[in-house]
C-alpha cells in the first residue's frame, strides 16, 4: 500500500469540511488517534474504506488516490454507452452520478436524460431538482449551471417557477458578452470594443437562426410539427437571410441552408402546398451534397467579413475562429453539424410527409436521400 494516498486524501477532505480529527473521528465511530494515525502516514482497515468514502462523499478509488487514469477510462467508457432519450441510458446515468457524485459532466449527461425520459420525468423530478440545485450552487462553468436553470424552468411544478426564472438572465442585453461589450465602451477601448461587437452580432445572428431546431429531429410535443404554414414562412425568412451574407452562400451555411429547405419543403407538403414542397425539397438536395464534399475539419468562411470580422469555423467545430488566434465558442453548434442522412430523417420521420408516400416524386427523392446518407 506504499503508493496509495490515503492519508494526504483523508487530511484534505476534512479540512474541506471544516472539521477537527475529534469531529471525523465521532461522524466516523473511530478515535481520535486513530484519524491522527491515519493523517500521519497509517491506514484504514480496508472495511472502512467505503464508510470514510461515503462521509466525504467521494468514491473508494478518489480516497485512495489511485483513481485518475481509472476514473477518466471508467467514465469515457460511461459516455459512449450513454443514451439520452432511452430509460437504460437514464438508468447508466444514475449509477454514474451514484458512483462518482462529483463529477458535473456525469451530472449534467444525467439531467439530459431525466429531462428528455419524458415518461418517468416526474418520478425522477425530485433527483433532477437535487443534481440540478447541485450544479447551480458548486458549477463555476457558467454553460452548465445555465443547462441546468433552462431544464428546472421547464420542467419544475408551477411553485418553483419564480424561483428558477429568477436565475436567469433578464434579457439578451445582460448576457455577459454584451456586458463585455459595454465595458470597452465605457473604457475606451475602441478596438476591443469593435472587436467584441462583431463576435456578438454573429452570436444574435446564430441565436436567430437556431432556435427550436432540435424539436425537428427529437421526441417533442408535436407542436411546431403541427403548424407547417409557420414553419414554411419561418423557413423561408431564414433561407432569405442566409442568401443576403454573400452573391453565394458561404461554405459554413451549406449545410444548415440543406436543413432549412428540408423543413420548408416538408412544410409546404404538410400545408397541401405540394409542387412547392418538392421543389423546396429538392433545393435541399443540392445544398446537402454540396455540404458532405466538405471533410470534417476544414476551415470554412462564415461570410459576412465586413460585419463578423472574417470569422471561420471547422466543420463539426463548436468554436469561431479570428484571424488574431482568438476563438469564440458557440451554443448553437448545430448549425455546423448537419448529417447527409438528415434528409432521410426528416423524409421518414415527419408527419407532413405521410400523404405522399405512394407519390413517385417522393419515392424518387427518397431513394437518392438514402445514397446520398450511406442507408442501406
Amino acid at each position: 500500500m506504499a503508493d496509495l494516498k490515503i492519508p494526504e486524501v483523508i487530511l484534505r477532505e476534512r479540512r474541506k469540511k471544516n472539521l477537527t480529527q475529534e469531529e471525523l473521528a465521532a461522524s466516523l465511530g473511530v478515535s481520535s488517534q486513530a484519524i491522527s494515525n491515519w493523517e500521519r502516514g497509517g491506514y484504514p482497515d480496508i472495511t472502512l474504506l467505503p464508510r470514510i468514502a461515503n462521509f466525504f462523499g467521494i468514491t473508494v478509488d478518489e480516497l485512495i488516490g489511485n483513481d485518475e487514469v481509472s476514473k477518466q477510462e471508467d467514465i469515457e467508457s460511461f459516455k459512449k454507452r450513454y443514451e439520452r432519450d432511452s430509460p437504460k441510458g437514464l438508468a447508466l446515468a444514475k449509477e454514474y452520478y451514484a458512483r462518482y457524485p462529483n463529477d458535473f459532466d456525469i451530472m449534467e449527461l444525467l439531467i439530459f436524460a431525466i429531462y428528455y425520459n419524458r415518461d418517468t420525468r416526474e418520478e425522477n423530478y425530485p433527483l433532477l431538482k437535487e443534481v440540478c440545485e447541485r450544479i447551480v450552487n458548486e458549477c463555476t462553468w457558467e454553460y452548465v449551471r445555465m443547462n441546468a436553470i433552462s431544464f428546472m424552468c421547464s420542467a419544475c411544478p408551477d411553485e418553483e417557477w419564480d424561483k428558477w426564472r429568477q436565475m436567469c438572465a433578464r434579457s439578451y442585453g445582460c448576457c455577459e458578452n454584451e456586458m463585455l461589450e459595454e465595458r470597452y465602451l465605457e473604457r475606451g477601448q475602441a478596438e476591443e470594443f469593435y472587436d467584441q461587437r462583431n463576435k456578438n452580432d454573429l452570436l444574435v445572428f446564430m441565436h436567430g437562426l437556431g432556435r427550436n431546431d432540435f424539436e425537428y429531429y427529437t421526441a417533442n410535443s408535436g407542436i411546431i410539427l403541427g403548424e407547417p404554414e409557420r414553419t414554411a414562412a419561418w423557413e423561408k425568412h431564414k433561407i432569405a437571410l442566409l442568401e443576403s451574407l454573400e452573391d453565394e452562400i458561404p461554405e459554413a451555411w451549406l449545410g444548415y441552408t440543406a436543413e432549412c429547405w428540408l423543413k420548408m419543403g416538408g412544410a409546404l407538403i404538410g400545408c397541401g402546398r405540394t409542387e412547392e414542397g418538392f421543389a423546396a425539397l429538392e433545393r435541399s438536395f443540392v445544398f446537402m451534397e454540396r455540404w458532405a464534399k466538405i471533410p470534417g475539419g476544414a476551415m470554412m468562411d462564415l461570410g459576412c467579413r465586413e460585419i463578423w470580422g472574417n470569422a471561420k469555423i471547422a466543420k463539426n467545430d463548436s468554436y469561431v475562429k479570428y484571424p488574431d488566434g482568438s476563438e469564440m465558442w458557440t451554443p448553437t453548434v448545430w448549425l455546423f453539424w448537419q448529417l447527409p442522412g438528415d434528409i432521410h430523417s426528416g423524409m421518414t420521420k415527419w408527419p407532413w410527409f405521410d400523404n405522399v408516400k405512394d407519390d413517385p416524386r417522393y419515392l424518387a427523392l427518397l431513394e437518392r436521400a438514402e445514397r446520398l446518407g450511406g442507408i442501406a
